[in-house]
C-alpha cells in the first residue's frame, strides 16, 4: 500500500495564520500578567463554540475522506492554468506557518507578473467526462472504472472510502462509504465547479466554487453547506491574491440550528504593508469580535462582547499589550484562554482547507494559496 506523506496534516498555513501573525503573542501565550476582562465575557465558552463549529465540519466523513484521498486525484489539465512558474514559492516548516502572510507579501512584491490570463474553459479532459474513478491503494491514485455508472455527464465521480484522519491514510482493506461528484458549471465568463458528496445515501456536502485568474490577481469563491445528516454548516467563502492590493480573506461559517458561527475578514495592504483582521464568534445569542489593525511596527485593536469593549490591544507585533478597559494587563491564564479561542477558530478555517481541496485542484489555483 502506498502511504500518504501527511504533509497536509501539519497545521496548515491556514487562513487564520495571518490573523495569528497579527496577534501572535496572544495566540501563543507569550505575554505578561493581569486581571481579566470581566465576568460576562467567558473565553472558555467562546472557545467551545468555535470548537463545535470545527467538529461539525471536521467530523464529516466526506470531508475526512476528501482531505486524505484528494492527493490521489489525477491532473485536470483541461482546466484553467495560472502560470505560477515565476512565483518564488518555498516550502515552510511548521515554525514558519504563522508567517504565511509575510511570505506571501514578499512573493507578491516581485517585478515580473506571475499570473497568466486564463480564459474560462472546460474543467475536465474529455476522456474523463462522465467517468467514475476508484482508488487504487497500491499506487495511491484514482483511476477510471468503466464498469461504474452514475457520474455527472459534465464532470467526474470519485468513490469515497473510510480513512484514518489521524494517520491521514485510507483504511485498508478499502471500505467504500459514498461518492464525490465534481461537475463543470462554467459559463463564458467564469470557471465554476459544483461539488457534491453523498455518504450512505445522504448528501453531506454541497457547494459551488468559482475561480477568476487575471494578469494581476487570482480569486476563489465558494458557497454551500456541509452536513452530518442532522446538523448543517452553511458557508460563504472568498480568497483573493492581488499583485497590486495584496490579500483578502472573507470567511463566513454558521450553524443555524445551534445559533453559532465563526467569520473572518482579513485584508493585507501590499503597498502600505499593513493588515486588518476582524474575527467574529457567535454563540447562544452572544457575539465576540476581535478587531485588530497592524503594521510591521504597531498594532491596535480591541475585543468586544455584545458590543461592549472588554479588552484593548496596543503596542507592536513582537510585544503587544492586552489590558481590560481600566488599563489593567491581563493574566497569563487569561491570555492563554484567549489564545485557545484563536486556535479553535483556526481549526475551523483549516477544516475548510480540506473541504475546498477538490476546488483548489480542479480550478488549478492551489499553488497561489500554498496548500
Amino acid at each position: 500500500m502506498r502511504t500518504h506523506s501527511g504533509k497536509s496534516r501539519r497545521r496548515k498555513l491556514g487562513l487564520i495564520g495571518p490573523a495569528l501573525l497579527c496577534l501572535g503573542a496572544l495566540a501563543f501565550g507569550a505575554c505578561s500578567d493581569s486581571t481579566g476582562p470581566g465576568d460576562e465575557f467567558d473565553p472558555v465558552t467562546t472557545q467551545r463554540a468555535a470548537e463545535d463549529v470545527f467538529l461539525a465540519v471536521s467530523d464529516n466523513p466526506a470531508v475526512q475522506s476528501v482531505a486524505v484521498l484528494s492527493e490521489g486525484f489525477p491532473s485536470f489539465a483541461a482546466g484553467p492554468v495560472a502560470a505560477a512558474a515565476e512565483l518564488p514559492l518555498d516550502t515552510p516548516t511548521p515554525d514558519e506557518a504563522e508567517h504565511w502572510l509575510l511570505r506571501r507579501l514578499r512573493q507578491l512584491d516581485q517585478p515580473p507578473a506571475f499570473y497568466s490570463p486564463a480564459e474560462p474553459a472546460v474543467l475536465f479532459p474529455a476522456d474523463l467526462l462522465g467517468k467514475t474513478l476508484v482508488y487504487n491503494d497500491q499506487t495511491g491514485m484514482y483511476e477510471v472504472d468503466d464498469t461504474r455508472t452514475g457520474a455527472p455527464t459534465a464532470g467526474v465521480r470519485f468513490i469515497l472510502y473510510a480513512v484514518d484522519p489521524v494517520l491521514h491514510q485510507p483504511v485498508i482493506p478499502l471500505n467504500e462509504i459514498g461518492h464525490l461528484d465534481l461537475e463543470d458549471k462554467s459559463s463564458p465568463s467564469v470557471d465554476m465547479l459544483g461539488i457534491t458528496a453523498v455518504v450512505s445515501g445522504t448528501t453531506v456536502l454541497d457547494y459551488d466554487a468559482s475561480a477568476t485568474v487575471t494578469t494581476s490577481s487570482v480569486t476563489l469563491s465558494a458557497a454551500g453547506y456541509v452536513s452530518n445528516g442532522t446538523t448543517q454548516v452553511d458557508f460563504d467563502l472568498s480568497l483573493s491574491l492581488s499583485e497590486t492590493t495584496g490579500i483578502t480573506v472573507d470567511y463566513d461559517v454558521s450553524v443555524p440550528s445551534e445559533n453559532a458561527g465563526v467569520s473572518l475578514l482579513l485584508t493585507a495592504d501590499l503597498q502600505a504593508q499593513s493588515i486588518s483582521v476582524t474575527l467574529t464568534i457567535t454563540y447562544d445569542g452572544n457575539t465576540v469580535v476581535f478587531d485588530v489593525t497592524g503594521t510591521q511596527t504597531t498594532i491596535t485593536g480591541s475585543v468586544t462582547y455584545n458590543g461592549d469593549t472588554v479588552i484593548e490591544i496596543s503596542g507592536n507585533p513582537d510585544a503587544p499589550t492586552f489590558t481590560d478597559v481600566s488599563g489593567t494587563p491581563l493574566t497569563q491564564a487569561q491570555l492563554q484562554a484567549l489564545g485557545a479561542i484563536f486556535e479553535a477558530a483556526g481549526e475551523v478555517l483549516d477544516a475548510f482547507d480540506d473541504l475546498l481541496a477538490p476546488a483548489f485542484k480542479v480550478l488549478q489555483i492551489s499553488i497561489f494559496f500554498d496548500l
